[in-house]
């Protein structure tokens, strides 16, 4: 049976960081949302055609092309699970993947949540869109859109979770190592 592993949190949290660092470890497979996003984009088909305009808004993507996306998911035979870096988002999503976990093999270890300040979010935003120049980490108003719309998504997100026993709560102020101590603990 293969494991599922979530990892959520503000928009530059560090979510990346850790999943290859769990990927390398744990022997998963990474669903990178974003990363997968911007793939569909590149591709030009009429997927990527749809999503280009919310993920240069900044805004969140409709349910409708978000199960188009996880549904094209193939898990690796060769690895013992996925790590979803930026998935769900919302309660609905948790939703559509919670009823992919039941149509296949596959084990929910946890919701991971990385929390770091609004602040804090904002300055690696700043940073990493000077170094990638990537549209939606330069654009003020996709940023500001991006954060706005984690902020009113999360409560209900993280509640779900919270309720079923799955969620998580992970420092991410702290350093990249620290923080995938404290994963790593949970996931033991």
């Amino acid at each position: 049976m293969q494991k599922i592993i979530c990892l959520y949190g503000r928009p530059a949290a560090g979510k990346t960081t850790q999943a290859l660092k769990l990927a390398q470890e744990f022997n998963l497979q990474i669903f990178g949302m974003g990363d997968c996003l911007r793939a569909e984009i590149q591709s030009g088909t009429d997927l990527g055609r749809q999503i280009k305009k919310f993920v240069d808004d900044g805004t969140l993507i409709p349910d409708e092309l978000m199960e188009q996306v996880v549904r094209s998911i193939k898990a690796d035979k060769n690895k013992s699970g996925i790590v979803f870096d930026g998935f769900p988002r919302l309660l609905s999503q948790a939703m559509m993947l919670e009823k992919l976990i039941t149509e296949s093999d596959f084990h929910f270890i946890g919701f991971f949540h990385v929390r770091v300040s609004e602040a804090t979010a904002r300055n690696r935003i700043a940073d990493r869109g000077e170094k990638t120049n990537r549209p939606d980490d330069v654009n003020p108003e996709a940023v500001k859109n991006r954060l706005d719309a984690f902020a009113e998504a999360s409560i209900p997100l993280i509640a779900h979770y919270k309720n079923k026993k799955l969620q998580v709560e992970i420092d991410g102020e702290n350093s990249i190592d620290d923080v995938y101590k404290q994963i790593k603990q949970s996931i033991n």
